[in-house]
Order: structure tokens, then C-alpha cells, then sequence
């Protein structure tokens, strides 16, 4: 039997046809960058989802990452021409759109941008939907309720979703205020805040003279929720007369942040001695109650309304202390004085030199043996104003030699805090510390010599929890806007936020090297678009090379020699694959050692390592296939005579971004699944392939094979009896099996 020949029915080749069809390349299925026009004006558009507030719409390039709280049209004006124009939403267009969620559909916006979408499979290339909106969450249409799209030569359905919603802040009547919101990261204050999906939101107000409070909402699936803060505006009729030991002169004179604090400490002492004098039955008639949880769609012991209580609590007091000092007169223009020169002092940056009060090593197993891994030194005190650690490596040194020179040695470290910041901690009310947090780099000095490091800093879980620390912490990273051009268009861009719920990139997974079962990487759970579906994957393991001649005799000299298998490689050499092994002796072996073929689905997930293309070459700045895969062009043309000649040593081009090697070309892989001609379905997790036929798929193309038959989507299929020089295998495992290694 041939490699890669069937014999087919008429009737099969019939049904080639349209799939050959759909094969053309994903090019013509793109909009190329230079097909988008600047500076033309913004046309009138029929229930037009996006508004420019007055000012004349010019069309733009488009950039990457979009922008938060930001609509986005691009407008087909001709076949060889786009228009890209952003803006605020029109919230009653909005109503009319169509939504289609990118996580749900397992996009991301940098590759949406450039793509064609179409309303029916029976469109041609250059027949796609008009008028498109996207922001950094969804795409949507004014037109139809499904969408389609070509990648890696197959139409694929965007799945619709609900509509999100809205959420306008109203700041009419009220100068000068301010808000944020407790469980959105907001960069800038905004009055739509979009797209947000259904559940509760809470919101901090704050103003001039007005009583700061916060806001809990519940927004519903394409909800458009107007949110007026109901701030009670503050009095200063003082009718009683305070004593306090603070002064105007005493807060002047202060020259530091703790010295301010302890005026502070004391002010609000005296405060709360003379609440005997003022009654604040009218403060809590005034002043919103916590909204319910029940009317929040949410339980009361729910982590996001716990939080909304907390801070509702803590701004209910600071609002409470603020109406007191307006009714006790002098002490009012006190507090405020004192207030803004605390808030000065605090945004002000903080270094000092510290030594370390604890110096440990930090260990990780290596091949069973407890090696030094980093160094943690440990600061202040804990409970104190500093407390932290910080653990890392320094250059030029093993983690051994830096761990006994720190230990043994006068280490200085010079600590930098982006401000003088720290978190007030609270317990019932009452203030129980202040922490500093904002740490941003350490300087370390050993026996008066510099010691360049690198590292990071951990908090302990009292401060690390604190909900004002987490913000901080989780706070985006400055957007570097890129240019929409091809080297970006095949690049999935780094800078878009996880927050914003475009980026559903994986973490790079843990390779384990065991000497039973080989080299191993450990693949986390996710979604993959597989055969143009969405699909769902559990967490497993898989070789990160095929399974090489070296290997494959190590594994047999352990057998009984009644299970051995025959090794027929003709390509003689240990590190080279194995070849010329049939389905069910490839299967026998990853038996043998505890594991299985992958399934299909567990081999191209792997193999495209969480993007959403099937030629990885294709992300990179200068895409070329022969840094990644041994094939055709660089194997089997060359002739017999040439070392290069039939599949080469793995792991000899570069890996994916798992690490994960050889899994387009040098040897195709069999998968565990069957082939069945007529087979459509695909389940939603870890699907298995065909419940009938007698053939099994294989992947991955090999040293023989053209480019276009390396692509990890491509699919072929032969009689598991079958066997050839340019077919080997992998083998996966149940994660399970690697647990506590």
C-alpha cells in the first residue's frame, strides 16, 4: 500500500469537491492592511451604533490593542477599500446589534480586525458583510444573527450571544466628582462604561462638599443602566464646639507622612469623644442604606458583595466623620486641611535603605533532588508598617553562592515604592495597622559591593488580600498602540488586558522529565477552535518529541520479551523517530508505558499551543517553514545522497510555544481516533472522533510532504495495519499520572 493513497468512490470524489473549493488560501479571506483608507469622512449609515460627539468622523488605521469603552465600525465603501472610525456607542443603536463574544469564540481582537465575516458559507471571498462593530470584547452585526469567517481553509460560525450592557454614569448637578468602580478596572473615568456583562457592579463617588458613598447595581443582558449618585450634600452649619489638641500651625509643621498620620489618629480621636454633642439621627435619614443582596441577583455570601459591604461600610464612616465635622465648627476646616495634606504626602515616592531580617533559601525538586531554586529576604517586621519579602537570583553567581554571600555577608538592600501609600487595614471600623505595598524595585549591596539581582516582591496575605492592594496590583499596563500591519496582523499582541476578557492565552505548560514515560508536557485545561468548533479540552500530558529510536529500546529492553515490538526504522540513528510502525504497535508501546495515542483533539491542541493558526511559521515577524518543520522541501528533494535525506534527529527545529517539537513535518503522528468519511459531528469537550470506520487519522505531515500538508488543522487517514517510513507517533497520558512531581 501506497503512502497517502486510497482508492475513492466516485461518489467520494464528488464530495471533495466543495472542500477543495473552500481550501483556498486564508488571504483572500483577510482584509489586507493596505486596503484601509485614512481620512475619509464617515458616511451616513442607517441605525449607525457609534457617535464622534460632534466632532467630523475621519476614518483612522487601525491600531492594536483596541481601546476600553471604545466602538469601533469598519465600513466596506468597495471591494479594494475600508474605513476604520471609533467613537463613543449610540446605547439605542447598540439595541439593534447582533453580539458575538471573541472569548466565547475563541478569537482575539487582533485577529478579528483583518478578518472577513460573512452572513451564509455560500458567499465568495470578496462578498463579505459591509458594516461590522467591534470593541475589545465582541463583534457585532446590524444585519444578521450569525456570522462566518474562513481559517485554515474552513468556514467556521461565530457563535451570537446576549447582548451586553451599558452603564451610564449621570455626573449632571454634581462639580467635580469623582467615581471608580470596586469591580471593573477603569484607566479613566468614563460616562459609558461598555461592554459589560450581566451581574452586580459597584461604584466609590466622591465630591466636593458632597458626602462620599457607594453605589451596588445589577445589570442585565443588553441592559442600558443610567446611574444618577444620590450625594447628600454637606452642611457647614456647625452648631457644636470641638476641642482638639490638633492644630492648623501642628499640620503645617508637619514635614512627614507618619507624623501627618498620628494628627490624623488624633483628630479623629477627639472626634469621636465629642459625638456625645451631635445627634446623627439626620446623618443616617440622609445618608443611602447597602443595597440587599437579593436585589443585586447575588448572595449574601457572595466574595463580589462581600466586598461592596466592606467598602460600603468603610465610606459610610469616612462620610459620617466628614458630617460630624461639619457640625463641630473649626475642627471642620482641620480635618480638611489635614486630609489634603495627607493625600499630597501619599502620592509622593518612598525609598530607603533596609536589611533584610531573614534570609532563606527556596527549594524545587530537580530529578528527585532538593536544589536552590531563589533566595527570599524577608524585611521589617511582620504586623509593621514594612513587611515583605522579596525572592530571586542575582547574576553571575549560582543560586547556592548568592544564598550563602547573602546569608553570611552585610546585605543592604535600597527598597523604591512607587509612593508613600500604604493600605489602612481596618477591623470593625477600627484601624488596626498601615502597610506599605507599592513596592516597585530593590538595590542590593553585599559587603559594600552591587549585587545586580532579579526577582520580585511578595506580600504577606493580610495585605496581599486587602481589596485597595489587589486594585493596585491588578492595575493595566500602559497600552503600546501598534499599527495594523502584516507582521501584526499574524501576531497575537501582548498588550491586551486579561481583565477585558479577549486574551485566552494559556500559561507556557511544565514539562516533566521522567525516565518511564520521557519528556512530557503537562497541558492545562482550555478551549481550541477544532474543525470549526469551539471546543472544550480537560487537562492531560504528551510527548514533547516522537518518540525516538533510543527511546523505544530502552522501553523494550524493560519488557518481557513475549511483549516486546519490533523496531523497523530504516532511517537508522537514536535520536531519530520512529518509523514504519503500524497504528496498533504504536498504541502497544504507549500502552506499555502507562499511556495512550492522543486523540486528535489532544494532538492539535498541543501542536497549535493555544493560536488560532494551523502553520505556526505564520506568527512569526518572517514566516518560514523550515525553522519549524523537516519536510519536502528541505528532506526529500534534496535525494538519497544527502545526509538531510528522511527524518531527522527531533527536537533538531523549533518548538511551538509549549516546547512542544516536530509536530508539523519530519515524521506525520498517529492518533488514536477513527476516520469516517461521513462523520460531521464534533463534540463540545474533549471530542474522539468517529464512532465508525475502519481507518484511523494521522497529523502533523512528514519529511515527504508539501507545505500545505504540514498545517496542524489537516487531517489524513489509513488502515492502522499500515505502515511507512514517514509515519511515527507520540504518546499522551492522563495528568493524573504526574500529580506531586
Amino acid at each position: 500500500m501506497s503512502f497517502k493513497t486510497h482508492r475513492l468512490s466516485w461518489l467520494s470524489l464528488l464530495l471533495l469537491v466543495p472542500a477543495l473549493a473552500m481550501a483556498d488560501a486564508d488571504r483572500n479571506y483577510k482584509v489586507a492592511p493596505n486596503l484601509f483608507k485614512t481620512g475619509a469622512a464617515m458616511e451616513n449609515i442607517a441605525d449607525m451604533a457609534i457617535v464622534k460627539g460632534g466632532v467630523r468622523a475621519l476614518s483612522e488605521t487601525p491600531t492594536i490593542p483596541l481601546k476600553a469603552n471604545t466602538m469601533y465600525l469598519r465600513h466596506k465603501k468597495g471591494p479594494k477599500e475600508y474605513h476604520w472610525f471609533s467613537g463613543q456607542v449610540d446605547e439605542k443603536n447598540f439595541e439593534k446589534l447582533h453580539a458575538f463574544s471573541l472569548r466565547e469564540n475563541y478569537l482575539k481582537a487582533s485577529e478579528v480586525v483583518g478578518m472577513r465575516f460573512y452572513g451564509s458559507q455560500k458567499n465568495k471571498a470578496f462578498q463579505d458583510e459591509l458594516d461590522l462593530y467591534f470593541d475589545r470584547e465582541y463583534i457585532y452585526s446590524p444585519r444578521v444573527p450569525k456570522l462566518f469567517f474562513m481559517k485554515n481553509g474552513r468556514w467556521q460560525q461565530l457563535n451570537e450571544v446576549d447582548r451586553p450592557g451599558i452603564i451610564i454614569i449621570d455626573t449632571a448637578g454634581i462639580p467635580g466628582l469623582e467615581y471608580t468602580s470596586l469591580t471593573l478596572k477603569m484607566r479613566n473615568q468614563v460616562s459609558k462604561i461598555y461592554p459589560v456583562k450581566s451581574g452586580m457592579y459597584a461604584f466609590s463617588f466622591s465630591a466636593p462638599n458632597r458626602l462620599p458613598y457607594v453605589e451596588a447595581v445589577y445589570v442585565q443582558d443588553g441592559e442600558v443602566l443610567k446611574i444618577k449618585p444620590q450625594m447628600a450634600v454637606l452642611a457647614n452649619d456647625g452648631k457644636v464646639t470641638a476641642k482638639t489638641s490638633v492644630t492648623l500651625g501642628a499640620v503645617e509643621s508637619a514635614n512627614t507622612l507618619e507624623e501627618v498620620e498620628v494628627l490624623f489618629d488624633k483628630l479623629a480621636a477627639d472626634i469621636q469623644n465629642t459625638v456625645s454633642l451631635v445627634d446623627t439621627t439626620e446623618f443616617a435619614k440622609s445618608y443611602p442604606a447597602p443595597r440587599k443582596a437579593l436585589s443585586l441577583s447575588v448572595t449574601a455570601d457572595d466574595d463580589s458583595y462581600k466586598d461592596y459591604r466592606a467598602k460600603f461600610q468603610v465610606k459610610r464612616q469616612e462620610a459620617r466623620d466628614m458630617w460630624r465635622s461639619s457640625k463641630l465648627g473649626g475642627i471642620g476646616m482641620i480635618n480638611q486641611v489635614l486630609r489634603h495634606k495627607l493625600d499630597s504626602l501619599q502620592k509622593l515616592p518612598l525609598s530607603g535603605t533596609m536589611q533584610p531580617t531573614k534570609v532563606e533559601p527556596v527549594y524545587q525538586k530537580v530529578d528527585g533532588t532538593d536544589q536552590i531554586a531563589a533566595v527570599r529576604m524577608t524585611f521589617g517586621q511582620p504586623k509593621a508598617r514594612f513587611d515583605v519579602s522579596w525572592s530571586g537570583t542575582a547574576e553571575g553567581m549560582t543560586n547556592e553562592e548568592f544564598y550563602n554571600l547573602v546569608k553570611d555577608g552585610d546585605a543592604k538592600a535600597h527598597l523604591t515604592l512607587v509612593n508613600n501609600k500604604p493600605v489602612w487595614i481596618y477591623d470593625q471600623g477600627v484601624l488596626t495597622g498601615r502597610h506599605h505595598y507599592r513596592y516597585e524595585k530593590m538595590e542590593l549591596n553585599v559587603n559594600g559591593s552591587d549585587v545586580q539581582t532579579h526577582g520580585g516582591f511578595e506580600l504577606p496575605d493580610y495585605i496581599f488580600d486587602q481589596t485597595e492592594v489587589q486594585e493596585w496590583l491588578n492595575r493595566p499596563a500602559e497600552e503600546k498602540t501598534q499599527v495594523l500591519t502584516e507582521e501584526v496582523e499574524k501576531k497575537a499582541p501582548v498588550q491586551e488586558d486579561e481583565d477585558l476578557g479577549v486574551e485566552v492565552k494559556m500559561s507556557v505548560p511544565r514539562v516533566i522529565r521522567d525516565k518511564i514515560v520521557g519528556n512530557v508536557a503537562l497541558i492545562d485545561s482550555g478551549s481550541f477552535r477544532y474543525r470549526g468548533h469551539v471546543v472544550a479540552m480537560s487537562p492531560f500530558a504528551i510527548h514533547t518529541t516522537e518518540v525516538t529510536q533510543q527511546f523505544f529500546k530502552e522501553t523494550m529492553d524493560r519488557l518481557d520479551s513475549s511483549q516486546r515490538i519490533e523496531d523497523r526504522s530504516s532511517f537508522k540513528e537514536a535520536r531519530k523517530p520512529v518509523h514504519n510502525i503500524n497504528w496498533d504497535n504504536a498504541r502497544k508501546f504507549c500502552k506499555a508505558i502507562g499511556g495512550d495515542l492522543p486523540t486528535e483533539a489532544q494532538w492539535e491542541f498541543a501542536g497549535r499551543a493555544d493560536n488560532n493558526e494551523g502553520a505556526l511559521w505564520n506568527l512569526d515577524d518572517v514566516p518560514d517553514v523550515n525553522n519549524y518543520a523537516v519536510y519536502r522541501k528541505n528532506s526529500y528533494k534534496l535525494g538519497k545522497k544527502s545526509p538531510l535525506y528522511g527524518p531527522q534527529p527531533v527536537s533538531a527545529k523549533k518548538s511551538n510555544p509549549w516546547g512542544i517539537f516536530d509536530m508539523s513535518g519530519n515524521v506525520a503522528e498517529w492518533t488514536l481516533d477513527n476516520y469516517f468519511m461521513f462523520s460531521f459531528i464534533v463534540e463540545k469537550s474533549n471530542p474522539t472522533g468517529a464512532t465508525m470506520g475502519s481507518h484511523k487519522v494521522y497529523k502533523g505531515g512528514s519529511w515527504k510532504d508539501n507545505e500545505k500538508d504540514l498545517n496542524l488543522t489537516e487531517r489524513d487517514d489509513e488502515d492502522p495495519r499500515f505502515w511507512s517510513d514517514a509515519i511515527g507517533f507520540r504518546c499522551a497520558f492522563p495528568r493524573a499520572m504526574f500529580e506531586g512531581k
